[in-house]
């Protein structure tokens, strides 16, 4: 039996939620679990698989597709649930303390998740201004994303935790969640965006100096910050909405239900972005499943398709080619 559906955060302020939003708000979560799993593990394939980014920087970028990854393997369900317990009125589906509990996991891996883009756009936009080659150690890299996971969950757990259970009450709550929200979601989207226009205004400025710098490996970089700013992008049309959401006074949960659509839909916009942008991922992995295609063929009994041109090589049309570059820009290629 279906409830009524008048139910809200606020008990002065009812609002019809509609069925249909929330029932496309479950399948939208199912959807989300599905792809946002294959779509990050696939991301975190690439990057591992690559050689040319030092490992540091590997380290930051697979922290980012990481967080991603667990969002959608461990919470996207239970939200789900969520909302169809709520459809039936059952408000033991799931636990009210199992729907806390993931409920603060996903807070907490969301704002990791930015936290660690703009940390990635500070290292690349140090590297540009760098009057030098710029190599990130790892002792910086592992610093860094242990400081953020260690801020991430205090805050999420202590913070905004307390509000969830009702610790921190109007009219301090509406302070407190301003400035959490603003902290953990606006603070790092301003970051990166301005560390991405500094970066910019750098290599415009130092066109000699870069095309020096840069010139050996210059598809390297330029694929990696243009994977790492399609992500930045696709956060901020789909963050920023979101951000605003939470900085309301009172919003309705119709409101919820749609923001949050419109949040998670980046879950698996990110590394879909990541990889199409960064031509060197976005050709490995065309080439795994055209030889997977290949493999089912052979399988069926069908001949084997063949490989088409742009799957099977790189701009470069010479091995030998290939391999005398890689020598020759051996080191260049750290410098990321």
């Amino acid at each position: 039996m279906e409830c009524a559906l008048n139910i809200d955060h606020f008990t002065d302020n009812s609002t019809y939620v509609s069925r249909h939003l929330m029932v496309y708000g479950a399948v939208h979560n199912y959807i989300v679990f599905a792809l946002g799993v294959v779509l990050n593990g696939v991301a975190l394939w690439c990057i591992r698989k690559c050689t040319k980014t030092n490992a540091a920087m590997k380290l930051l970028m697979m922290s980012v597709f990481a967080a991603l990854f667990v969002i959608c393997l461990f919470t996207r369900l239970v939200m789900a649930e969520a909302l169809i317990g709520q459809i039936y009125c059952d408000p033991m589906r799931p636990k009210p303390t199992v729907l806390l509990g993931f409920s603060l996991l996903y807070a907490l891996f969301a704002q990791f998740e930015l936290a660690a883009i703009a940390v990635v756009a500070v290292f690349r936009t140090a590297a540009v201004w760098a009057s030098n080659a710029y190599v990130l150690r790892m002792r910086v890299a592992v610093a860094a994303v242990i400081t953020i996971f260690i801020y991430s969950f205090l805050t999420a757990v202590f913070l905004l935790g307390a509000m969830f259970v009702g610790y921190i009450k109007a009219p301090v709550l509406d302070i407190v969640n301003g400035v959490y929200f603003f902290l953990n979601t606006l603070l790092p989207i301003f970051t990166t965006m301005t560390c991405y226009v500094a970066m910019i205004i750098a290599m415009r400025r130092n066109k000699r100096r870069m095309a020096q710098v840069q010139s050996s490996h210059s598809r390297v970089v330029n694929n990696a910050t243009r994977g790492m700013m399609a992500v930045f992008a696709s956060n901020l049309i789909f963050g920023v909405p979101h951000s605003i959401y939470h900085l309301m006074p009172r919003p309705s949960q119709s409101f919820g239900i749609i923001f949050h659509v419109l949040f998670s839909t980046h879950f698996i916009v990110d590394p879909l972005v990541f990889i199409y942008f960064n031509h060197s991922y976005r050709r490995r992995v065309c080439e795994r499943l055209w030889a997977g295609w290949a493999w089912v063929a052979g399988k069926c009994g069908g001949p084997a398709p063949t490989t088409p041109r742009p799957l099977g090589s790189s701009t470069t049309t010479s091995l030998d080619v290939k391999m005398g570059a890689r020598e020759k820009h051996q080191h260049a290629g750290q410098v990321v």
